[in-house]
This record gives C-alpha cells, sequence and structure tokens, in this order.
C-alpha cells in the first residue's frame, strides 16, 4: 500500500512539472485551489475505507457521462449496464456510480452475481462497494442453487453471506415453502433464521411458529419458539429445543411437549415421534391419553406403535381408567396395553409390584391382565384382594365388572375368604376353588366352595348378638349374606361340623390355618397416587417467545447440601 500512495505522489509530481513554468503554476492554483486538492485525494484513492477493498469497476455500457465535482467523481451508465468488483458481477438498464465513495446506484432489472454460486435480482439496488453489501428493492429474488428466497426488499451482506429481510418472505425448496415477517439466511451455511408468522408448507402438513431456525442442507426445522406441526393424522405441539425433519418427519422433541392422533394423546420432557409409521419413544413424566377407552397412562418411559396397537410405559407406571362415577388406579413396574384392531378389543398387562385401587376394590398381586373389552381382570401369583370388609386371597383370582362394579370373583388353588361381620368377627371360607358373587353396591352375596372347603362363620341373631360359632369342614358348600352377616349356608357333600357357644369359643378356635388379616397391606389411592409421585426436574428460565437474537438461558442447579457438622439444630 505504501508503495501504491508512492506511485500516485509521483503522478502528482509529473502533472504539476508538466505546468510551464513556476509562475504559471502558481496563478492556476492559486485561481483554482480546489482542483489541486481533488487531484491529489482522487489519485492517492480517498474513500471512506477503500484500503483493502476493490473499486467497483465499469465493464460496459451503452452509453456513459461523467461528472466530476469537488471531491466527488461520479459516472453515469445508460443501456446493457455491467460492473464487477473482485468476483462480484453486477448487471442492469441504469447505473449511477459514485467512484469517489465505491457507492453504486442501479436501476431497471437489477441482478448481482457473487462468485457465481449466488444471485439476487430486483427492481432497484443501492451497492456499497466498501461495505460489500446490497439494498435491494422491489421484486427481490435470490437463488443460490439450493432455495429461491422471494420478498420486497433485502439486504445482503457479500461478506458474511447473510440475507435479511423484514418485509414478508417466502422460501420455497424442492419439496416445501416457507413463508415469515422477518429473516435471516446464510447462504453458506444454509442456515435460515426466520421471526414472526412463521409457516412451513408441504404435501403432507404445516408447521407453524413465531420464530424458526431452519437448513436448507438438512430439511431440519430447529425450534426455538413454540411450534405446532400439522399432518394428515397427527398435531404435534413443540417446545423451544425441539427439532423436526420435514423430509422424513421426524420429531424430536424437548420441553413438555405433545402429540395429538385420532386415539391418543402423548406428552412428555422429551419425544421422538416418527408420523409415517407411528412409532413414538417418550421419556420424563410421560402422561398418554386414550380418548376411545378413557384411559390415562403415566410414568418415567413409554414406548408407542400404533400399526401393531402397542404402547409400553414403565418407571412409576399407572393407568387410570374413569368410568362414570369412579376411577380405576393401577400401578406397576411396567404397563403393556395391546389394541387389536381385527377384533377391536383392548388389552392391559401389569408386570411386578402390582397394585389396584377402586371404590369398590383394592389388590396386589405379581402381575394381572385386564381384557377392557369384556370387563375381567385375571391376578396372578399370590394376588390379594380387599371389597369392602372381605379380603380374598388364592393362587390367581379373576373379577367380572358389571356396569364397572366387582360382579363375579373366581378364585383358584389355595383360595381364602375372610369377611367381616357386624361384631367385627372373621368368617372364613378356605378351599381348592372358590366364587364369590356380588350385589350392585359390590356386597357380597353368595360364596361357592368347591373342594377341600372349610368354613367358620359367627350366628348373629336379630338383636345383632352373638349366639355361637360354626366350624365346619365340607368339600362343597355355598354360603349367602345379607345385611353383612350370613344368613343360610348350605352343604352339598357329607359335611363335618362343630358348633359353639360363645363360652366354649377360644381365641385358637377362630381362625382357620393360614388366616391372615393383611388390612395394612390393603393400597389406597393415596398411597398410590403417592408411590407414583413425579418428582419435577430443576426448572430453567423461560425462553422468550422471540428468542432468535436471545442468549440461552442458563439452568439453575441446586446448592450442594451443607455438610451434617455444619447444620446447627
Amino acid at each position: 500500500m505504501m508503495r501504491q500512495s508512492y506511485s500516485k505522489i509521483q503522478q502528482i509530481g509529473t502533472f504539476i512539472g508538466s505546468i510551464p513554468s513556476f509562475e504559471t503554476k502558481k496563478s492556476f492554483f492559486a485561481s483554482k485551489p480546489y482542483i489541486l486538492l481533488f487531484m491529489i485525494f482522487s489519485l492517492l484513492g480517498f474513500q471512506s475505507t477503500s484500503f483493502g477493498q476493490s473499486q467497483v469497476e465499469i465493464i460496459k455500457a451503452d452509453s456513459l457521462v461523467g461528472q466530476n465535482t469537488p471531491f466527488m467523481q461520479i459516472r453515469k451508465l445508460l443501456g446493457n449496464v455491467a460492473l464487477r468488483q473482485g468476483t462480484t458481477l453486477v448487471y442492469c438498464t441504469q447505473a449511477i456510480l459514485n467512484e469517489t465513495t465505491n457507492v453504486l446506484e442501479a436501476y431497471g432489472k437489477v441482478k448481482i452475481i457473487q462468485a457465481d454460486t449466488v444471485t439476487i435480482t430486483g427492481d432497484t439496488a443501492y451497492y456499497f462497494g466498501n461495505d460489500r453489501l446490497a439494498k435491494m428493492n422491489g421484486r427481490v429474488k435470490l437463488d443460490d442453487g439450493t432455495i429461491i428466497l422471494t420478498t420486497k426488499q433485502m439486504d445482503y451482506n457479500l461478506n458474511s453471506h447473510v440475507a435479511y429481510y423484514n418485509t414478508n418472505g417466502k422460501i420455497v425448496d424442492k419439496k416445501s415453502t416457507l413463508t415469515s415477517r422477518e429473516g435471516y439466511y446464510n447462504t453458506v451455511t444454509k442456515l435460515f433464521d426466520f421471526k414472526h408468522n412463521v409457516k412451513v408448507v408441504d404435501k403432507d402438513g404445516s408447521l407453524t411458529a413465531d420464530s424458526l431456525r431452519y437448513s436448507t442442507l438438512s430439511k431440519e426445522a430447529f425450534f426455538i419458539a413454540p411450534t405446532t406441526i400439522v399432518n394428515k393424522k397427527d398435531t404435534t405441539y413443540a417446545n423451544p429445543g425441539s427439532q423436526y425433519n420435514t423430509i422424513t418427519k421426524i420429531a424430536n422433541l424437548k420441553g413438555r411437549s405433545t402429540v395429538k392422533t385420532d386415539d391418543y394423546v402423548m406428552t412428555a420432557d422429551t419425544m421422538i415421534y416418527d408420523p409415517p409409521t407411528e412409532i413414538g419413544i417418550a421419556n420424563g413424566n410421560i402422561v398418554f391419553v386414550s380418548k376411545k377407552d378413557k384411559a390415562i397412562l403415566t410414568g418415567e418411559h413409554g414406548r408407542y406403535a400404533k400399526k401393531i396397537g402397542v404402547t409400553r410405559v414403565f418407571g412409576r407406571a399407572l393407568l387410570k381408567n374413569v368410568f362414570e362415577n369412579d376411577t380405576l388406579f393401577l400401578t406397576a413396574d411396567t404397563l403393556v396395553s395391546l389394541d387389536n384392531k381385527e377384533t377391536k378389543t383392548r388389552k392391559l398387562y401389569a408386570y411386578k409390584k402390582v397394585q389396584v385401587y377402586k371404590s369398590d376394590l383394592s389388590a396386589k398381586c405379581d402381575s394381572l391382565s385386564y381384557n377392557v373389552s369384556d370387563s375381567t381382570i385375571y391376578f396372578y401369583q399370590k394376588p390379594i384382594l380387599w371389597n369392602n370388609k372381605n379380603q380374598s386371597e388364592a393362587d390367581s383370582i379373576n373379577i367380572l365388572l358389571k356396569n364397572n362394579k366387582v360382579h363375579v370373583m373366581n378364585m383358584k388353588g389355595k383360595s381364602f375368604v375372610v369377611s367381616v361381620d357386624t361384631l367385627n368377627n372373621y368368617n372364613q371360607v378356605k378351599g381348592r376353588k372358590i366364587v364369590a358373587n356380588f350385589t350392585k353396591d359390590s356386597k357380597v352375596e353368595k360364596v361357592s366352595v368347591d373342594g377341600n372347603g372349610e368354613s367358620i362363620y359367627f350366628a348373629i341373631d336379630d338383636k345383632n348378638k352373638l349366639t355361637g360359632m360354626n366350624r365346619v369342614q365340607c368339600s362343597k358348600m355355598n354360603m349367602y349374606f345379607g345385611k353383612s352377616k350370613i344368613s343360610k349356608i348350605a352343604f352339598l357333600a357329607k359335611p363335618d361340623g362343630k358348633f359353639m357357644p360363645p363360652k366354649e369359643i377360644k381365641e385358637d378356635d377362630k381362625e382357620l390355618d393360614g388366616f391372615r388379616w393383611k388390612i395394612a397391606d390393603k393400597p389406597s389411592k393415596e398411597s398410590i397416587l403417592k408411590k407414583v409421585a413425579y418428582i419435577a426436574p430443576v426448572e430453567t428460565k423461560p425462553v422468550p417467545k422471540d428468542s432468535v437474537s436471545q442468549k440461552k438461558s442458563p439452568v439453575k442447579t441446586p446448592a450442594k447440601p451443607l455438610a451434617k457438622k455444619n447444620i446447627k439444630k
């Protein structure tokens, strides 16, 4: 640069030396001093930031008019105008080039081509050569070979390769169209940042948001504001931090997002959902709602495959099945729901540490299956059930619900039923197989024993006074109940029994072998909800609705606990 400046100073000296004599030179510059200053500034390249920047050069024009004013050289070009700055070409029908400030005004069919990779067209443009900034106006279009962007006004920085508009823009690629009020586009990284009224539309659906980042290479959308995705079969409500591939339709959702289909609603802290295969993987406080069955599944983790009709929830898993006047609560380590589209039936399976609560029923077992279609629940591996003041145990138990109430209970293998009467005595029945029938209000109406039957029942008179205790062995028997006491008993085989008056009854006589009253283990609604209680994660600061230019909010970390020795009582 020093060599160039020195060369220009030599040119000035040569020019001054060409004036005939000293007196002539003196009178010439004395009468027109600004010409000398203008010559010096022009030859030295006096521009605001010309050092390190190339001059906009004229390639061609049908006509050229030069205009020199103090400190300014202006060229007016008409017809088939072409100019160049480095690898950037500018075409138009008319132009005004200020060679001093290196600023170009272009009019009529303006086209700017940067390194044969980006083409921008418009009606008019201002091109600032020193800053390499183009301000396009009119019917503006940008084409980088990947997308076509159209808008009314646009600024394009050729140094940073970033285009900016705030007059509503439309971006079209091979498979989708995106519109927004404001946007930034980097023609090198192919990343778009959109703001205000953002919408992406393709043949399969649409995406709307207030702000969005989009890659035209990977066709992925990065959510920086709450976003809604509507496809043919489902609707997704996603929060900031989520991603969505507009080609594969796979959504990687974060920040408590929700997916809605015709039959189900899924919500979780994080979720991966693939609409074409209708497979979802959810983690963190998941909520899965079946609209048809009015059932809600919750837990820590979940898997969903609609085409094969399988839903799996594990980790503090809970089913809430809502009936007309009641709700069934069922918790286990793992819950699996199977929907058979051919038979239009639904079954639920629960595994490990199963607990059930309903207003008229509580139960504990290792595993169970629930046939929702015929309202039958099967309990396996040492099940124990409580119904009003009744306790039932067996190797396996199944119950039939009618009008959402317990109607029939079938017990198989080492069956044992205990019923508390009005005097808090424990009526007991045991056998190989027991069938219990219930009234409409879920009270025991009849107990039938088949095989190795044994019973203890207390006789109570009309004045609710104990008159004695019966202890009977009979392979088959039927016991009828009324007003919370045995009203009738029928022995269908040869019974072996003994009646004991109240004074002869000993404590050891009051219990059959294997009797245990386990009311303390009875699940309640409160105990089940406490077991599956969700522990909220550490909160983060909310992301601003318009967050294109915002920094990420720092995550609050919990304070470290004090050492025990430092805690004052």
